[in-house]
Formats: C-alpha cells, structure tokens, sequence
C-alpha cells in the first residue's frame, strides 16, 4: 500500500524518524538546562558559603578557641575537633570558583571574608595565648612550624576533593577535606610566635596557611574550569590561566621544597648519630631520648642515655665522629645516667624493707609503753622491750601491788597484748638478772 502513492512517507516509517529526532533533542536540551540549573544552584550554595556574617564570624572565634586550646595542651583530638568547624573554607572554595567564572563579585566577596576570618582567628587566638599561663612549646605547635611539599600535595589533592564533594553534595567528603587541609591551626601558631616572640613560628605558620589556602583555591579553579563553569574562554585564555597557576604554586614551592630539605637533612644526620652512638656504647647501653636539630650548616644533638657504667670523652669521641661523617660542624650534649642492675635493686629492696620493719617496731614499742604506762600504775623503768624480738617483759611485785592494783595491771597488759597480737608482753620477776636476761631497752 505504501508503495501505491509516491511521495507521501509511509505510515510506520516517517512518523517514527520524525518523532525520534524531535525527542532526540528536546532530551539534550533538557541535559543542558538541567546541567546549567545544577551549576547555577551550586554557584549559589558557594557564594552564600563565602558570605561574611555573624555567623561566620562565631564559627571563626570558635573554632579557633578550640584549635588554640588544643596546640597549647598539645591535644590532637581537640585540634581535630577545631578542623571540623573550618569556617574558612566556605570563602577558599568562593575564590576558586570566582577565578574559574570569572566573577569578580564573587572573588571580592570571597577575599574579604578570607580577610576578615583571618584577622579575628590571629586576635582571638593571640589573645588566649596571651592570657594562657601555659606557653611552651608542644609538639603539635612545633608540626606547623614547617611545612613542607608534602603539605602542598595534601592540600591540592583536599581541594580536588572539595570540589567534587560540593557538586555531588558529598557532605561527608568535606570533613574529610577539612581535616587534611588544616586552616585554623596554623593561624593559632601565628598567634603563638607573635605572643612569644618567636618569629620563625610566625612565619612557619602563615606559609602552612598560606600554601593550603592558595593550593585549595587554585585547585577548586582548575577542576571547575574542567566541568564548565564559567564562559568558554578561548584556547590562549585558559593556557594563561592554568600558567599563572602552575607559576604561583611554583614560586610557593621554593620555601616548602627548602623546608622539605631541612627536614631530610635532620632525618639523615639523625640516623647517622644514631649509628654511631650504636657503636660507642657497650651492650645493655640505650638511647633514652635523642634530638637533632639543624641550625644552618651545623648540628646540635641533645639526649640521655642509659648506661651501665660512665664513658668518658663520648660527648667528644660522637663528635668528632660525626663531623668526620658528615663534613659539618657537630655539637653534642648527651647525658648519662646509671642503669641500676638486678642485683642493686634488689639490695635497694631489701634495705627498705629492713627500714620500713625498723620503723614500724619503733612505733609499735612507743604505742607499747604508752599504753602500758598509762595512769602510772607500771613505772617506766619496769617496763622492758626487746624491738628485735618484739617480746615486752613487765617487771611486777604481786605482794607489793595489792589485788586491785594487780587486777588493774593485768587488764591494762591484756589491752595491749590485744592492741598488739604479733607482740608477747608477759609479766616478770623483779629482780636485775632477769631483767638482764631476758631483754635490753632501746
């Protein structure tokens, strides 16, 4: 039948292929309105994330209470807690998407938050140090006073991550981000060397909080370049932004990639020493405690360790040892201090326990006399006690003492025998060779 009228499209064919190409492109159509809806949405959630409120100010005081606190006691768990509030990268992920889209809005918006988060964090944080009695340095200060290419690496892979969490709306994605790319922190150790006077702290600090800021940011550009935010810029415009990228975290590499040497020349001059040390004590000898530091081209080693007997010269031996090794200038300062052996200690034990039964025999024959003695029915001089074999002989005249006093006596010895049962006090004759015999006064 279709054959029968040239022209006309068949019934089953042209209706079908028409109608496939119109819902062929009103389903791309869709994709891209949907896709521009979502990128929309999430430009959106990035600028109101990058807002500077008072809520946003709070979280910054907050969070960096927590985080001072935590480097000045030296908690990690309560320094971790301080990463999970990350105030500050609402306005990092603002400029990164700012420079990707090319809004200047947004990149304003976004830099004068940065700003004023980080002024209130170094206030705040300053003036807690400042009030704080405590003012050492701990461990988990001194690990961001040196960042290094390593710090970068995490940072730019964090910010990778941080992108992909926020258009997938991976919240749990962004505490993990949070965590790895600390911002609070290193503005407490800012804080820190400026209180105490410690400018390389300072400036540790602000590089850690300089290169995770610029390394998330710039990641966050790259990435929504990658997954069209923005306008199409053409060919040369993306090279000249993706260059200007790649100069800036190269010109910031070149202090992390110093610090990372240092931090290699330590490891290196620490197993060294520790090689050597190995070497020059005797065996049973240990390291207790060993630090090395790298002061410019010289070394300086502190520790304590543990010997058995005292070697003298191994300050001088290790160094010259040492700066043969290493072709630098080595100081040492390490302080020995005797081990004690079985044999000592088990001395030791027995002297305290003989002490300790002295006394408590001493004790024991003052309560004895005391108690004996009281209401003067037995005078002191009657009264004698052997300590060593913690026997009491009390020297009585029946006759002399009547029966009512001799009653009283025997239930004031009775007392006392009760008071102290692994004591014998027994009664004596009164006579001088007993006395004699029998026991000896202290």
């Amino acid at each position: 039948m279709t054959g029968d009228h040239p022209g006309v499209p068949g019934i089953g064919d042209a209706p079908f292929n028409a109608g496939g190409r119109r819902a062929t492109r009103n389903d791309d159509n869709a994709a891209v309105e949907g896709d521009a809806l979502d990128r929309s949405l999430i430009l959106a959630s990035v600028a109101r994330d990058a807002r500077l409120d008072t809520k946003f100010l709070l979280l910054v005081v907050m969070a960096t209470a927590i985080a001072t606190l935590g480097l000045l006691q030296s908690s990690a768990p309560v320094v971790i807690g301080a990463m999970l509030v990350s105030p500050l990268l609402g306005p990092i992920m603002g400029i990164g998407f700012g420079l990707a889209t090319i809004e200047s809005n947004l990149i304003k918006r976004s830099l004068v938050t940065l700003a004023a988060g980080t002024l209130v964090a170094i206030i705040v944080a300053a003036l807690i140090i400042w009030l704080s009695p405590i003012q050492d340095v701990t461990p988990e200060i001194r690990a961001r006073t040196q960042p290094t290419l390593i710090d970068l690496g995490v940072a730019v892979v964090g910010g990778i991550a941080g992108v992909y969490a926020i258009m997938r709306k991976l919240s749990g994605v962004m505490v993990g981000v949070a965590i790895a790319t600390a911002l609070l922190p290193p503005l407490s150790t800012v804080a820190f060397g400026i209180v105490t006077g410690r400018p390389d702290f300072a400036m540790g600090g602000g590089l850690l909080f300089l290169t995770n800021t610029l390394a998330i940011a710039f990641s966050v550009t790259i990435v929504a370049r990658l997954n069209r935010f923005g306008p199409s810029l053409t060919p040369q415009h993306t090279v000249m932004q993706v260059v200007g990228i790649v100069v800036t975290l190269g010109i910031l590499s070149i202090p992390l990639a110093i610090s990372f040497n240092n931090i290699v020349r330590e490891i290196r001059a620490r197993t060294a020493v520790q090689s050597e040390l190995d070497r020059l004590l005797a065996r049973g000898d240990r390291v207790d405690s060993l630090t090395v530091r790298m002061e410019g081209d010289a070394i300086t080693v502190d520790g304590v360790v543990l010997v058995d007997r005292f070697a003298s010269g191994l300050n001088d031996t290790l160094a010259a040892r040492m700066r043969a090794r290493l072709d630098r200038d080595v100081s040492i300062n390490l302080a020995q201090l005797r081990k004690q052996s079985n044999a000592a200690a088990q001395v030791e034990e027995q002297l305290s326990s003989r002490i300790a039964t002295l006394e408590t025999r001493d004790a024991d024959s003052g309560a004895i006399l005391a108690a004996l003695t009281v209401g003067g029915l037995v005078p002191r001089e009657r009264v004698l006690i052997d300590a060593q074999a913690r026997r009491v002989v009390v020297q009585r005249d029946r006759e002399a003492e009547g029966e009512q006093v001799a009653a009283a006596i025997d239930r004031v010895m009775a007392s006392a025998q009760a008071a102290h049962p692994q004591w014998l006090i027994q009664n004596g004759a009164l006579s001088d060779a007993a006395a004699e015999e029998t026991a000896t006064t202290p």
